[in-house]
């Protein structure tokens, strides 16, 4: 991991205005309010919540929602589950499948240096494999029956299929049986409400006639059933169906994210916390003036730009125009000098974090830490 090129401006009451450019900044109040606003979501419904890290792959961020009442985490990668398990997080679901003998041979590491992780499946001779090396290193892995939810990306089809593969997981010496995950990644940004909520109901059907059918055939009542995302997270809970949510986005958000109705009032439940600090380098043109976050440090997913939070005048529009630069629209008789900093809520949040090497936390103006995205890249 690089060095903090801005660790010199811990404690400082101006940090905000000194930073060195593009930054991703944390504002630590917001954070906070959103990991407790999740958390108090799933306690009122009795719901285990497991955030999904790859939003932030941060393990400092990662610890604070375990001790704000989070049962472990998610991982998207064994890469991922190995730096979360290396810097002390040992609750951790894998929730992407996998199949090749050397991430096979990572995430059974893993497993056999005492973290407590699970893995998800959707083929049985997968299973068998990691069955083989599970017993070569003297561990048992819990493997989840992985469902798809119509997205056609990884997962078991239908009800037959998952009764295969659970009855191999009750059969295979070196993994058991751990639950379904039944994760409908397709709702969460679908934008209207109505929509997402019957979206949501085809796929409680579906989870629902899978469970019948493990029940029945396979006489397997999985415990866990697992899924559920930011966007969609109200309707999923509302099924009665999940034991355990994987929302991950709420924690930071971004724009992408609070374009989503999430229960038919049109206003988000969770704040923006993350943003990206850029420095005006150039405004030598009337409403117009150039900053230092280009595509290389904003990613958008579905179209809807970056948001200017503070720093310019109000009506300024953002758009990254090419790797390195952004083009800042001022409102008629507005101008920003060039050194002036510029925050931005984030297009997308999990891409975009994982473009920095740090996350500088801020409690009002003060710098108070400097956190690794330890997981970047992994």
């Amino acid at each position: 991991m690089k060095p903090s090129a801005n660790a010199h401006l811990i404690g400082r009451s101006d940090a905000r205005q000194r930073l060195l450019t593009p930054s991703l900044i944390v504002d630590l109040a917001a954070l906070d309010r959103n990991i407790a606003g999740m958390q108090r979501l799933c306690d009122q419904h009795g719901v285990a919540l497991r955030p999904h890290a790859k939003a932030h792959k941060c393990s400092s961020l990662a610890a604070r929602q375990i001790a704000a009442g989070a049962a472990g985490i998610c991982a998207a990668t064994p890469g991922e589950a190995e730096v979360f398990a290396n810097a002390g997080i040992n609750d951790i679901l894998l929730t992407s499948t996998f199949a090749s003998e050397q991430a096979i041979a990572r995430v059974v590491r893993v497993r056999a240096g005492g973290a407590r992780l699970a893995c998800v499946v959707d083929h049985p001779d997968v299973a068998e494999r990691i069955a083989f090396e599970a017993r070569r290193l003297g561990v048992v892995v819990p493997l989840l029956v992985d469902l798809d939810m119509g997205r056609k990306r990884a997962g078991v089809a239908g009800p037959a299929e998952a009764v295969l593969l659970a009855r191999r997981l009750q059969e295979c010496e070196g993994v058991e049986p751990a639950g379904l995950q039944a994760y409908a990644g397709h709702l969460s940004h679908t934008w209207a409400f109505e929509e997402r909520k019957a979206g949501a109901a085809e796929a409680a059907s579906r989870i629902s006639a899978v469970l019948a059918a493990l029940e029945s055939e396979a006489r397997y009542t999985p415990a866990r059933i697992t899924g559920g995302s930011t966007g969609a997270v109200l309707p999923e809970l509302a099924g009665g169906l999940y034991t355990e949510m994987q929302c991950g986005s709420y924690a930071v958000m971004d724009t992408e994210y609070a374009a989503v109705d999430p229960d038919g009032s049109g206003a988000p439940m969770f704040a923006p916390s993350v943003f990206v600090a850029t420095s005006v380098t150039s405004a030598n043109h009337p409403g117009l003036a150039t900053a230092d976050a280009g595509e290389k440090r904003l990613v958008s997913k579905y179209g809807i730009p970056p948001l200017i939070a503070r720093g310019a005048p109000e009506g300024s529009a953002y758009a990254a125009t090419s790797d390195e630069h952004g083009r800042i629209t001022l409102p008629e008789g507005a101008s920003l000098a060039p050194g002036s900093l510029v925050e931005l809520v984030v297009p997308h949040c999990d891409p975009t974090i994982n473009l920095y090497d740090h996350l500088y936390v801020f409690e009002g103006e003060r710098l108070s830490e400097v956190w690794p995205i330890d997981a970047r890249g992994a």
